[in-house]
Parts: structure tokens; C-alpha cells; sequence
């Protein structure tokens, strides 16, 4: 009963990752295909909007996702802004610098959330890793914003409820990849229903087409054409109590040319139909 219950009271937003159109597509040329696939949330890298916003200035920006009727929904802070939460010491304050930045910016553009990364070849100690995001928590706490890690290394992921919970930070969660989780050699239905409620801040999905190999994004495609239990993870979740965005990330192989805008349909239509559609509710949680 609990687990039909869960089935039938899920709805989550649907989002999109910047990655599922490219990352070298203009800011200015993804907001209209991601608008015009349906997408009411945008996950872009604080990169690429601050590089916008220094470009053309913050009235343009704003006019451009209101025209489109899109918000961003996180700020993803990887490897470049600030540095993942695993690099050396003697980085860590450069990455505090650029995170500060980073939530100054998600607070000029309406955004609540920003998300860091622990890259798959880390090697850090979870405590390590749950000190430092503590100590964004607090710095995002400051601007009343959230923070979500994106944990890819299997040791660490292994850890991610002690860690989440070592944060000790109301503001702090976790960014559940469903398909990095397969690649990592986990079970995404088990390790999700095995988080501690409250933990997941947003979530990534997309479909792997053979069993995990370690071959990363190039394994990734669109939900629906793969052999992942997508509706399984979800119901997970929903069952744990989480009904945010779920993001479509789905890098593509080839170019990213005037294809890119169909792709995004695509992604959208692989969320809001089919097996998968029940999750979710039109419009969502702009």
C-alpha cells in the first residue's frame, strides 16, 4: 500500500542541464530551445550566466528568461566555479572566493539553489567532504540559498548519508544522478531508498543503454531508451519524501548544431510521457 500510495501522490518539476543542449551553446540560444521544448527549470553553470550577465547586463538577462518564462532553478559550481569540494588545500580558499561570487549571482537572478561536485577519481575522505560543504551551506545560508552535492566518486557516494548528515546544515543536500549512480556500480533504486528523508536537494536522470562500464556521458541517453528502472527511482524518491526538480541531463555525442533545439523536445517529452509522465505536473514549480 505505501509504495502504491507513493506512485500515485509523485510530482516532481521538470528541469533541464545545460549539458543535455551543451555546453558551448550561448546562453542567449539556450533559454529560447529550452523554452520553446517546455522546460520551466533551467540548470546552467555559474560560468556561463555570470559570463552573460557581464556581456549584455543583468536587465537583458532578466528580460530573456522572462520572455521565455524560464527560471533558474540551480547554479551548478563543478570543477571550474568555485573548485570541486575535493581539491588541495592550498586551493580551498580560491574556491571560497569564487563560491561567494557564485551565490551573489544566484541571488541577482531569482535562483534558490547552486550545486558543487566530487569528481569520480577523488580520492578525499568523506569527512572531509562533508566539512567543506558545511562550510558552504553556511556561506549560501548567508544569501538564504541552498547548496546540492553532486557526489560521482563510488567511494564517496558510498558515504553519502554520513556525509549529508555530517554537514549539520538545514540548507545542505544532495544531488542524486541517477545514471552516475549505475556507473558507479550502485543500485540507483537501493541507494535512494536508502538515503535519510530529507536528504536529496535535486536529481539528474537520464537512461544508459548497456550495463555501467565506466564509460560516463557517452553511456547517457534519453529516459525511456536505455535499460535503467528510471520508474523505480523516481517512485524511490517520491517515497523519501522529495518532490522537487528532476533535470534531464543528456550530453549528446555529436555536434551540437541547429538539432539542438529538437533534442531539448525530445528530453522533454522522454520526462512528461510515456511510463515516466505520471511524475509529473505541467508548469511544476517555476
Amino acid at each position: 500500500m505505501a509504495r502504491e500510495e507513493a506512485r500515485t501522490a509523485a510530482v516532481f518539476t521538470v528541469a533541464v542541464d545545460q549539458a543535455t543542449a551543451g555546453y558551448q551553446l550561448p546562453i542567449d540560444q539556450l533559454v529560447p530551445a529550452a523554452g520553446r521544448a517546455g522546460f520551466p527549470l533551467l540548470e546552467v553553470p555559474a560560468f556561463a550566466l555570470a559570463q552573460y550577465r557581464s556581456r549584455h547586463g543583468h536587465t537583458e538577462l532578466v528580460r530573456l528568461l522572462d520572455r521565455h518564462r524560464l527560471r533558474v532553478g540551480q547554479l551548478s559550481c563543478g570543477s571550474g566555479t568555485p573548485a570541486d569540494l575535493t581539491v588541495p588545500p592550498d586551493r580551498w580558499p580560491d574556491a571560497l572566493e569564487a563560491w561567494e561570487r557564485s551565490c551573489r549571482l544566484a541571488t541577482a537572478v531569482g535562483c534558490p539553489r547552486l550545486s558543487v561536485f566530487v569528481p569520480r577519481t577523488a580520492t578525499a575522505r568523506a569527512s572531509v567532504v562533508a566539512a567543506r560543504l558545511g562550510e558552504l551551506a553556511a556561506m549560501a545560508g548567508d544569501h538564504g540559498l541552498r547548496v546540492n552535492a553532486e557526489l560521482h566518486a563510488p567511494p564517496i557516494l558510498e558515504e553519502a548519508a554520513r556525509i549529508w548528515q555530517g554537514t549539520d546544515a538545514a540548507n545542505a543536500g544532495l544531488l542524486v544522478d541517477v545514471a552516475a549512480l549505475a556507473l558507479a556500480g550502485l543500485d540507483p533504486v537501493e541507494h535512494i531508498a536508502c538515503l535519510p528523508r530529507g536528504a536529496v536537494g535535486w536529481v539528474h536522470v537520464a537512461d544508459l543503454t548497456e550495463p555501467a562500464s565506466g564509460t560516463g556521458r557517452s553511456a547517457r541517453v534519453l529516459p525511456g531508451q536505455g535499460r535503467l528502472p528510471l520508474a523505480d527511482a523516481l517512485d524511490a524518491l517520491a517515497a523519501g519524501g522529495y518532490t522537487g526538480p528532476v533535470a534531464a541531463e543528456v550530453p549528446r555525442a555529436e555536434p551540437y548544431t541547429a538539432d539542438t533545439a529538437a533534442h531539448l523536445t525530445r528530453a522533454a517529452a522522454a520526462l512528461t510521457s510515456g511510463v515516466l509522465a505520471r511524475f509529473f505536473a505541467p508548469g511544476g514549480d517555476r
